[in-house]
């Protein structure tokens, strides 16, 4: 009688935690869509924790580096193939954008496609942010359009 005591107060609170938005916050513990197509193991990772994939070689000698302003097209989903938003971001001043983001795009060649898995401390963490809810892996898949 007891352990069946002890196994449901360990079931619900796993239940609790689960609906809390305690979930994975690691790429690693996250299972991917089959549609992002993201193999872990197939892609570099930085000591950070930040997952990179070229997809698409880029062209030319400059590299991104934290001095260039740049124009980048992104797409943004959830680990579970969720899409959550879509765009360019275009650089005049210097940004300041998730530390995961800044880690994966430096070094990008003109044209080149990049996919990016970023660890929730490196994205918006607990706090999430708007369609992000809290301690959320991203994946983006980011594309340089111009170097300046």
């Amino acid at each position: 009688m007891r352990r069946t005591a002890w196994g449901s107060c360990a079931a619900a609170l796993a239940l609790l935690a689960a609906s809390c938005g305690e979930g994975p916050t690691e790429p690693g513990d996250v299972s991917f869509a089959a549609s992002l197509e993201i193999d872990l193991s197939q892609m570099t990772r930085t000591d950070t924790g930040v997952y990179i994939q070229t997809v698409t070689p880029g062209t030319g000698e400059r590299r991104l580096t934290p001095a260039n302003h740049y124009s980048m097209d992104y797409i943004l989903w959830l680990p579970d193939g969720t899409r959550l938003d879509q765009g360019t971001v275009r650089t005049e001043v210097t940004p300041s954008f998730i530390p995961g983001w800044e880690i994966g795009v430096q070094g990008m060649r003109v044209g080149e496609v990049r996919k990016l898995v970023i660890p929730s401390r490196l994205a918006y963490g607990e706090a999430g942010l708007g369609a992000v809810p809290p301690n959320s892996v991203l994946v983006f898949q980011v594309s340089l359009a111009a170097l300046r």
